[in-house]
């Protein structure tokens, strides 16, 4: 990013390569641009959207649905941003439940080692160093299902502990990239085409596979 600065007119322009990124965007403070995003900002927004997809996805597990009132839903958030970023999230976190065979693989995932499953399917995810909002989906996803497996067998203390894992993973290896993309909206265009369910398809292959690779390891 280069910053140069007029005395009327502060303005950044952005030096890039990939397709996916097209801003030029003034550095006042006002801007919802990428100047304008800074890493706690994500950060935060990453946590209410974690916690609400957490809470959407319990609603659906009639054993743990209990424990919505744990976490503060990103639905009830006023920005109309959030509510549309947690509402796919909802759509593509009911097309990877329905995915029978991720399911499958998910409930083999032991609870007694969970950091360590965690991370490891974490590295897994982005391997190849290839960032993208299906694989952040997918982080969410994973976190949230141990979440419920926490919940079902009666260990809720990690609850916290595994959300917190997610936000520093977030934070040490993806939270520039989603500043690059201008913040958490570019979400929105990603699975924003008609044919979003094929990435969802798409998604659920690539959860199953690194899961399948932490298995083999």
């Amino acid at each position: 990013i280069l910053c140069i600065a007029k005395p009327s007119q502060p303005r950044c322009f952005i030096l890039f390569r990939s397709k996916e990124i097209h801003l030029t965007s003034q550095c006042n403070g006002t801007s919802r641009s990428v100047c304008g995003v800074s890493t706690e900002q994500i950060l935060e927004t990453g946590e209410l959207l974690l916690n609400g997809f957490i809470s959407d996805r319990l609603q659906n597990n009639p054993d743990v649905a209990g424990a919505r009132a744990l976490f503060p839903g990103s639905t009830q958030h006023s920005d109309p941003s959030i509510k549309r970023l947690s509402e796919c999230l909802r759509k593509i976190g009911d097309e990877l439940d329905a995915n029978i065979e991720l399911q499958r693989r998910i409930e083999c995932v032991p609870c007694n080692s969970p950091k360590q499953v965690f991370f490891h399917v974490a590295k897994e995810l982005f391997a190849d160093g290839v960032f993208n909002w299906g694989r952040v989906v997918a982080l969410f996803y994973f976190a949230c299902k141990l979440v419920v497996k926490a919940l079902c067998t009666k260990v809720p203390e990690m609850i916290r502990t595994i959300i917190n894992w997610t936000m520093e993973y977030l934070r040490e290896y993806v939270v520039q990239w989603i500043r690059d993309q201008g913040g958490w909206e570019g979400m929105l265009s990603y699975f924003g085409t008609p044919t979003w369910q094929t990435v969802g398809v798409f998604l659920a292959g690539v959860l199953t596979a690194t899961i399948a690779i932490w298995k083999m390891s």
